[in-house]
């Protein structure tokens, strides 16, 4: 979802949009868990204008499968995803980099607490959806399981032991 900063008057701006399954599922490609979207995903966005600055304040729902970590079978997910964010311009955000770190030289993965929550933008075409799909790989669990009691798969032969017991010998002698 591209948003014109222009369109954003006083009282902000409410915009909505759906995510169409294909959508989501580009969203989580690559994630190590395999999460697959089940489904749309319905977006409710505000946006205000502060100076130069563009807050956004969004909701959504992912729901997404996935493989179980211990047994393998799939579970079923709904993941809410809320987030504000501001969006800094480039030029500004640049500026302020280059003052606070003099000659110092930049610092490798290092950032205000106050910035954690900042992005940048440029020109006048906001780009929601980078912002979107980071915030939804930031909600996903990253191990998922069907359930806190879940015993897995027998390291032996492969059963999932919340089906049934397999009886194989699953002591780890000491390697000493």
């Amino acid at each position: 979802m591209r948003v014109n900063i222009d369109e954003i008057k006083e009282g902000g701006l409410r915009r909505s949009w759906d995510l169409t399954r294909e959508q989501l599922d580009e969203f989580v490609a690559g994630d190590r868990a395999g999460y697959r979207a089940r489904g749309p995903a319905h977006v409710d966005a505000r946006l205000e204008k502060i100076e130069r600055r563009v807050r956004v304040d969004a909701r959504t729902k992912a729901e997404v499968t996935a493989a179980c970590g211990r047994c393998l079978t799939a579970v079923a997910l709904d993941v809410p995803v809320e987030f504000e964010v501001t969006l800094v311009p480039a030029d500004e955000y640049a500026g302020a980099e280059e003052r606070e770190e003099g000659d110092q030289g930049p610092v490798a993965g290092s950032f205000a607490p106050e910035e954690a929550e900042e992005d940048t933008y440029s020109g006048k075409v906001v780009d929601l959806d980078p912002i979107l799909r980071e915030q939804i790989l930031l909600a996903l669990p990253g191990y998922p399981v069907c359930g806190e009691a879940c015993k897995g798969l027998c390291p032996v032969c492969g059963t999932n032991l919340n089906e049934r017991d397999c009886g194989c010998d699953r002591h780890v002698p000491d390697p000493r």
